[in-house]
């Protein structure tokens, strides 16, 4: 089987942007975004918002071991971008991000004066 990596000296290679796999799910008090990078650490990702547009983007480089050789690969070697619109309701300052074996996921709250709220009645 011949693998379509050959190891170089290069070891800060050119590797091709493509858009991550991404899940968006609402929930009462927020959102929850997901974006699937396999291979991707922490140190890798850039993670930005500005005017209510997050935006992901990764710094990949690979450097193949010097004693194996690839035979087979399930997932592209790549860097990884893709620019999200938030709603109005997302609190863009209360946005946290963890990411744990290849997958990025970036929690957002909802602006609390958005949120539904119980209104007291008083007796007078």
């Amino acid at each position: 089987m011949k693998n379509d990596l050959t190891p170089t000296q290069d070891t800060q290679r050119k590797v091709p942007t493509v858009t991550p796999a991404v899940f968006v799910n609402e929930r009462k008090d927020g959102y929850e975004i997901t974006f699937e990078m396999p291979g991707v650490g922490k140190n890798e990702v850039d993670l930005n918002v500005e005017n209510r547009t997050l935006t992901m983007r990764t710094n990949t480089s690979y450097t193949p071991p010097a004693d194996m050789e690839c035979e087979c690969r399930e997932f592209p070697i790549c860097n990884y971008a893709v620019s999200l619109d938030l709603p109005e309701q997302a609190d863009t300052s209360t946005i946290k991000a963890t990411v744990a074996n290849g997958v990025l996921t970036a929690k957002v709250d909802k602006r609390a004066e958005l949120q539904p709220r119980k209104i007291d009645v008083t007796v007078e």
